[in-house]
Order: C-alpha cells, then sequence, then structure tokens
C-alpha cells in the first residue's frame, strides 16, 4: 500500500510541475513565483510523507500492542460448528509442519501468517531446507548446508543387515530413553535450532527469493509483481494453487530531499547446529486445547501427534535470562558467523548479562545490560512489551539503515552539539528443534547417491520393485535408504505405499523406506512413536492481555487441585464416566499412476459419530498427501466405515478403495 501512496504523490508532483510549466510558456509571469510555488509544494510533500511514516508507526505499534512476535495463523483448511474446528497457530499440524522424507534435507511448512517486531507478513509455503549461515563468508545472505550425524561405528561395523538394524535400535532406544550411559548417543543424535529470520531490504525492484526450496519459489517478476498478485487475492478470496505467494510489505524508511526512501521487507529460515546436547526434559508440552479438542485427545496423546506445540525451557531455572536465550546468542545475523559488534546509540553501551563485557550485537539476543558497575546496571529487554523479540545488528549494505539523531544544548552559551548514528538491524524467532538422527547417513544398502543435477528423472522408475521400475539408487527428492525392518506398528506406520524398490551398485532390488526429516518416526518396535520435530513457535495472540487470562483461567480448570485455593466457590466435580474420542480413520492406498501409492488420514468427531450411529452420511476433508485431499461422504458404525462417494463422485480419481480403516 505503501508503494502505491508514494507512486501516486510522486505523479502528482510531476503533473503539477507539467501544469506551472505549461502556464509559464502560455501566460509569463516572474520564475521567482514559480520558485516559491514549486518549494511551498515540496514543503507540503514532505509534510506528507511524514505524516504518511507516523500513519506506518501507529500501524507497528498496533500491531505490537495487541501481541508479540510469534505466529498468528496458519491456512485454512478445516471448518465446523465450532470456532476450534478450524486453524488457528495449529491444527492437524503445528505451524503447518509436514513431512517430505524423500527429500533429503527438506523440512515441510506450510504458510503461516507471522508478526515480527510490529510488522505483519505472510510467507509463501515454506518446505525449508537444512541450511545454516556460513562459516566462511561474511557475504550477504551466503549459507551453506548442515551436515549430517555419522553412523556410529557399532553399526556400521556389523557384518549382516540384520545385525545393523538390531544395532542402530539399541541407538535409538538409549537416545529415548536419554541413558547416555548405554551408548553415547550425543555423538550422534544433533539437534539443531531453526528460526524464521526478517529485515527490512534495500532491495524494492527486483524480486529476492526468501531462501532455497526443493518444493517452492515466490510466484513473481518482481515485488511489485508480487504485491499486485497479491492483492489480487486477496481481493477474490483465491489462492496460488501452488502456494507460491506471499504478502511481504513494503514501507517509508526515509525521506530524503522530498523523495520518499522504500524499504522492502524479506524473510528466510535457517537452522543453527546447536553446539551442545538439549535433553528432551527441556522441550515442554503446550496444551493447545483447541488441537486437541476435536479429537477428543488427551494431553499426553497430543504429544505423539503432528499437532501439538512445544516450548523451550528449563524448569528450574527460575530468570530472566533463560535456556533459549543461551541458544539463541549462538546464532548470527546477516554478517554470518565470526562476527562482532557492539552498540553505543544514545551514548549507552550495551553489555552481555552474563558477564558485563561489551555485548556482541551481531548474534541474536533479547536481553542486555546498560551502565557498569556503581550500582547503576540495568537490566533491559528489547521491544516496549515483546517477549519473543530477537534482534541482531548487521552492516549489510543490503539492510535499511535507520538514522538518529540527538542534540544537547549549553543552558549557557546556547550552543547545540549534535551527534547522530545510523544502524541495521534484523529480527529473528525460534520455529522448531530438530534431532538429527544417524539414520541421515546411514546407507546399509550401499547404495548410490544423486545429487541435484547429476541424473535425469527416469519416468519409468517410480520405485517400483522389479529391475525395470525400481529407483536407480537415491537422490536428493528420492531420498529412500532406510531397511523396513527398522521399523513396524500401528499409527505413523508402514503402509504398502511407504515401501519402494531401489536398485544398490549391482543392480540387485531391495526394499527401503523414506531417510530424510520427520515429524515422527515409524514406530520402531518397543518404542512407539519417536517425535523428531518439536515446533516452539511462539503465538502472536500470547502476548495478549486476554490471552493471559485465559491462559491462567484454563491452568485453574485443569487442574483443580493444585489451584483450589484460587477459587472464590470451589466447583461441582463432574462424574467424567467413560468418554467418546474422534475417531482416527484412514483410506486404502491409491492404485492410480500418477499420483502414485498413498493413504489419506480422516478424523472423524464425537458429533458426527452420532450422526452415523442414526444412518446418516457425514462429510469430511482428508489430510493433505501429495499435494491434494479428497472430500468424503462417508457413512458406518461399530468400527466399519466406507465412502459413499469421493469429491462428488462414486470413486475416488486416483483409485482409493471404498473401505476405510480404524487406525
Amino acid at each position: 500500500m505503501i508503494r502505491y501512496a508514494s507512486f501516486v504523490l510522486l505523479v502528482l508532483a510531476e503533473c503539477v510541475y507539467a501544469r506551472v510549466h505549461v502556464t509559464t510558456t502560455t501566460t509569463p509571469f516572474p520564475r521567482g513565483n514559480l520558485k516559491v510555488r514549486m518549494d511551498n509544494f515540496k514543503v507540503k510533500m514532505e509534510a506528507i510523507l511524514q505524516q504518511m511514516i507516523q500513519q506506518q508507526l501507529y500501524v507497528e505499534e498496533r500491531i505490537r500492542s495487541e501481541g508479540q512476535s510469534g505466529i498468528k495463523q496458519i491456512r485454512l483448511y478445516n471448518d465446523g460448528p465450532r470456532p476450534y474446528d478450524s486453524e488457528s497457530h495449529t491444527y492437524k499440524t503445528a505451524s503447518a509442519i509436514h513431512d517430505h522424507a524423500n527429500y533429503d534435507r527438506t523440512l515441510g511448512m506450510g504458510e503461516v501468517n507471522m508478526v515480527m517486531n510490529g510488522v505483519e507478513f505472510r510467507t509463501r509455503h515454506n518446505d525449508y531446507k537444512l541450511r545454516m549461515p556460513s562459516r566462511k563468508s561474511a557475504a550477504y545472505r551466503a549459507t551453506e548446508y548442515i551436515p549430517f550425524p555419522s553412523v556410529p561405528s557399532e553399526v556400521t561395523s556389523k557384518k549382516t543387515l540384520p545385525e545393523q538394524v538390531t544395532e542402530m535400535k539399541a541407538w535409538f532406544k538409549a537416545w529415548q530413553d536419554q541413558d547416555h550411559s548405554v551408548r553415547d548417543y550425543r555423538k550422534y543424535f544433533k539437534p539443531v535450532l531453526c528460526y524464521i529470520e526478517g529485515a527490512w531490504t534495500q532491495n524494492t525492484t527486483h524480486i529476492q527469493e526468501p531462501f532455497s526450496s526443493d518444493r517452492h519459489a515466490l510466484d513473481a517478476t518482481s515485488w511489485e509483481d508480487l504485491h499486485e498478485k497479491v492483492r489480487f487475492t486477496t481481493y477474490t478470496g483465491s489462492k496460488s494453487l501452488k502456494e507460491d505467494l506471499a504478502f511481504l510489505p513494503s514501507t517509508i524508511m526515509d525521506v530524503v530531499n522530498g523523495q520518499p526512501v522504500l524499504a522492502q521487507w524479506n524473510y528466510r529460515i535457517l537452522c543453527h547446529p546447536l553446539t551442545r546436547d538439549l535433553p528432551l526434559k527441556y522441550l515442554n508440552l503446550q496444551d493447545d486445547l483447541s488441537a486437541r479438542i476435536s479429537r477428543g485427545q488427551t494431553k499426553s496423546q497430543l504429544r505423539h501427534d503432528p499437532a501439538a506445540r512445544f516450548s523451550l525451557y528449563d524448569d528450574d531455572e527460575g530468570r530472566n535470562y533463560t535456556l533459549l536465550d543461551e541458544l539463541m546468542s549462538e546464532i548470527p545475523g546477516f554478517n554470518n558467523y565470526h562476527s562482532h559488534l557492539t552498540e553505543d546509540v544514545f551514548g549507552q553501551q550495551l553489555y552481555d548479562v552474563l558477564d558485563n563485557t561489551p555485548l556482541n550485537t551481531a548474534y541474536y539476543h533479547r536481553w542486555y545490560k546498560v551502565g557498569k558497575g556503581g550500582g547503576k546496571e540495568q537490566l533491559m529487554h528489547r521491544g516496549f512489551s515483546d517477549m519473543n523479540l530477537f534482534v541482531a545488528q548487521t552492516t549489510q549494505s543490503d539492510i535499511s539503515p535507520m538514522k538518529v539523531e540527538q542534540c544537547t544544548e549549553n543552558p549557557v552559551s546556547k550552543h547545540k552539539t549534535c551527534q547522530s548514528w545510523s544502524r541495521r538491524y534484523s529480527y529473528a524467532v525460534p520455529l522448531e528443534v530438530i534431532y538429527l538422527t544417524p539414520i541421515l547417513s546411514w546407507n546399509p544398502l550401499n547404495l548410490d547417491f544423486w545429487p541435484k543435477g547429476s541424473q535425469e528423472h527416469d519416468k519409468q522408475r517410480m520405485g517400483g520393485h522389479t529391475p525395470q521400475t525400481a529407483y536407480n539408487g537415491s537422490r536428493y527428492d528420492a531420498y529412500y535408504r532406510t531397511p523396513p525392518t527398522l521399523f513396524s506398528g500401528q499409527g505413523v506406520s508402514l503402509n504398502p505405499s511407504n515401501i519402494v524398490g531401489v536398485l544398490d551398485k549391482q543392480g540387485k532390488v531391495h526394499q527401503a523406506v523414506a531417510s530424510g526429516p520427520r515429524v515422527l518416526l515409524p514406530n520402531i518396535p518397543g518404542m512407539g512413536k519417536i517425535r523428531m520435530r518439536y515446533p516452539i513457535a511462539p503465538v502472536h495472540g500470547e502476548g495478549s492481555g486476554v490471552w493471559k487470562e485465559l491462559d491462567a483461567l484454563k491452568d485453574m480448570l485443569m487442574d483443580m487441585e493444585k489451584y483450589k485455593g484460587l477459587f472464590e466457590e470451589l466447583p461441582s466435580m463432574v462424574d467424567l464416566g467413560s468418554q467418546k474420542g474422534t475417531v482416527h480413520l484412514r483410506m486404502g492406498v491409491a492404485t492410480k499412476t500418477p499420483p502414485g501409492p498413498h493413504v489419506h488420514d480422516i478424523y472423524v468427531s464425537v458429533d458426527d459419530q452420532e450422526k452415523m450411529e442414526d444412518d446418516l452420511r457425514v462429510k469430511v476433508l482428508t489430510s493433505k498427501v501429495l499435494d491434494h485431499t479428497h472430500q468424503l461422504l462417508i457413512y458406518g458404525k461399530n468400527n466399519k466405515y466406507s465412502i459413499f462417494n469421493c469429491d462428488g463422485k462414486p470413486r475416488c480419481w486416483d483409485g482409493h478403495p471404498s473401505s476405510l480403516y480404524v487406525v
């Protein structure tokens, strides 16, 4: 919007100038009058631009006062009679995370609405990669791949595949039990902290892709083209089928000689390998009732669901500077690693909270100290009221600077002394903790790996179980290297559609499953579902007074015994008795290629179950798999359910059978 307002003002200025120029050529008058009129016009235009800057600041302050930096909303795919029957910051998945485990480094994540330091924006479909800031280059936006953990020699030294599988299970067991005395898993199960980073950039013309993705890119030729497409889809309520549009605002950063200096907001998602082990006990499940009430889940059941959201903190810390602060302080801003900057704007040197040395502001932080010694130290937090505002200073010229001036006047001589500063900053919010495991590197079937661009895709080779149709080794987007014998069980289990055929270096066909990052691993016998991704993104609304009141009330209601002393009148206890829960159904394997073998999940609410018990059909929407969903009309009772029609037709277009299975 700012871009168009600035454009209109500039065009208006040109038109006024042209009109004055025409007037002077047809009805001459002294040139001094023309100069006065143009100077007056320039003053008025600068005043209007300054008013627009103030309006921008007002909008940002209003957003800041409504909450904090964090996620506001994920894309809507579901609805129902109650408000919690549709997406918020979570629903079927927290922060719209999902699997693309057939890719070697892709972390599935859909579109989200975000707020960072009062800037509200919407991302494209993210599906980001395991990349980190460069350790060798300080160049703007320079990144590199995060290395995979190695495989324990105790696994690779085994001579047979069954022996390797058995040993690998033992390492996962040690990690799940957090017992490194049995096997020191800390060398091979590596935590990385992924984060979303935003900044105002100077490039307002040529579009700059936020970050690399194997699956998505901004669908626009310029920033103006992107703004137009977003305006159109907002106006019509439509969407990009590929979900490759993003609302990234522009703003007036300054006014120089009557001309607006624009800045363009952009973001990226990167990950940082933590320098220490991160015990699972520090990842605390958040009780999002809206996520589990529609499924009839208990809190313990939510933990093993993709909808679960976590917070990263130490229960015993009891201090302002937390474990999350320590971990975020390892992450650099746009100057990348090995950078060092300090801050002294307004004559206030910033100091590190822990050791009182000058704070390295090139790394992300939210707490700092001002003053040093003499009882004058003050602990300060970035932002007026934003618990999650992490900032980092940078010297990259591509980041738009902000300038400020401070003047002091000598009370006797009336002489004024002024000092000015220009600074560049970026902002970050933690997204998730991901544990990289030896599975990413493990290659027990001795398969070739083909990097991107090194091998043409053979359409006949789609993971079949014959030498002619099996994948020829593995590649970045067909990363199948794990023996299926590592997994078994129900839930996030192995379907026939999850097992593919791959050729080893001798041309022999083996069965394999995807080896890329997952939210939850398929079941390992004796361990159940094992979570690999822990979403810790803060929620924008958590910063509002209303949310805080509701959270306090929720804690009291969910643990009445603990908080009974706070009730003015003790509530009557309700006999819960036996409770119905949401039924989890799964479609049969699709038979048509494309898109290839796959299944969809369905969750049937208690209300819909009761309708089917009365011999009524109910409409449900399946989970999204291979970039599509199905709208089903289903019926059944007593754990026997069937599809009446699929997308308005007797059969699904991709060949799913009519029978549904209870998971």
